[in-house]
């Protein structure tokens, strides 16, 4: 009888997989480096190399692809690498990216297991995740007070994230000028949240990032030394000032567009996409552009309460263990909140988040737009 043939398996010809604890990185490729994903592009990503000691050059960046035979593989997420990723890369001599550049040039072979994530629902694909960003340790949420006006809810939805992930948020209301013009009511209104955040041991900084002496503000200074030594992600709608605010701590790229072919020359792009940029004043930023959605994947009731602080004293307190603090009876949350122990506008948000009934908030499965914000 004759052997049956063996068929080609991908699964096989993936080996190990793309992602690869870094102890096993050089014993493999010997000749490649540690590089840190600082900019990603659909063809193409910018990588600068992570050295043992010191700190990371993002203004020194190779221009690097993913090996073929990863990109064949069926995966759940949008992007295989992500701003903030460590990556195993090795030289190449080839022009893998198809543009003309005289950047030295490497393929990434393997992916360092990511220690925390930034992710939403993709607004294009639904069946997908799209991964913002990979190994952050704070999130800075970046709002404007007024033009456009302050999305308390945006802010609980990133606050959740960051409670999930283990990542410390830091909460940053620009345009600190504005409010004083604007409404007692409306003054009020946002006096009175920043107080429910810090309450529950959130920091806020409340700023003016285009002043003249911006940088001798208190709130500056302060938020200065946070982000000494920690990777940091911007987030937040378009026009709230986030380009502003990373430039008053020295950013080794200005935030800056350039729409003209000689860019692959001069190096990355700055603005249009996200970018991982060492800051003068130490520490790294990964600074977005602003989004015009941001839907949090599809949370259990449990893992949703557990994203708001002010819930966990509580939680034990309802009759019955499967209590969605909806409309079940003695539930505990919801008692705190009629105590006024739980803010009902935060309560608000939490049941936004878990029936979608908002049309902007939590876990639903439709495009969020600024506009319905």
């Amino acid at each position: 009888m004759k052997p049956r043939e063996k068929k080609f398996s991908r699964a096989a010809h993936l080996d190990e997989g793309f992602e690869l604890a870094e102890s096993s990185w050089l014993e493999k490729f010997p000749e490649g480096f540690a590089g840190r994903v600082v900019e990603v592009h659909k063809r193409y990503a910018f990588v600068s190399p992570e050295p043992e000691e010191g700190e990371i050059k993002t203004r020194d960046v190779w221009l690097s692809t993913i090996a073929r035979k990863f990109l064949q593989a069926k995966r759940e997420q949008r992007n295989f690498i992500v701003v903030g990723d460590r990556v195993l890369c090795v030289p190449t001599s080839e022009d893998n990216a198809g543009v003309v550049t005289d950047l030295p040039q490497c393929v990434i072979q393997r992916l360092a297991p990511r220690r925390t994530l930034i992710k939403r629902l993709d607004p294009h694909r639904k069946e997908m995740e799209h991964i913002l960003a990979s190994n952050v340790d704070q999130l800075l949420i970046v709002a404007s007070y007024v033009g456009p006006n302050v999305k308390w809810g945006l802010i609980d939805r990133y606050l959740v994230l960051a409670e999930l992930q283990g990542i410390k948020p830091l909460i940053v209301l620009n345009k600190r000028d504005l409010l004083t013009k604007e409404k007692s009511e409306f003054q009020e209104d946002c006096a009175e949240n920043i107080k429910i955040y810090e309450a529950l041991g959130y920091s806020v900084f409340s700023v003016q990032a285009n002043a003249p002496n911006a940088r001798k503000n208190i709130d500056i200074q302060e938020l200065k030394m946070t982000l000494k030594g920690k990777v940091s992600m911007l987030s937040g709608h378009s026009g709230v000032g986030k380009s502003s605010l990373v430039n008053l701590f020295e950013p080794e790229l200005v935030q800056a567009v350039e729409k003209n072919e000689d860019i692959f020359y001069k190096g990355r792009h700055t603005t249009s996409y996200a970018s991982f940029i060492k800051l003068g004043t130490g520490g790294y930023v990964i600074d977005t552009p602003g989004i015009r959605s941001f839907v949090l994947q599809e949370l259990s009731h449990r893992e949703l309460a557990e994203g708001f602080l002010e819930f966990q004293d509580f939680l034990s307190g309802c009759k019955y263990p499967g209590c969605r603090h909806l409309e079940e009876p003695e539930c505990a949350v919801r008692a705190a909140v009629t105590e006024g122990k739980i803010s009902a506008r935060r309560y608000g948000s939490y049941r936004g988040m878990l029936q979608g009934t908002t049309g902007r908030e939590g876990r639903i499965r439709d495009v969020v737009t600024e506009e319905n914000e």
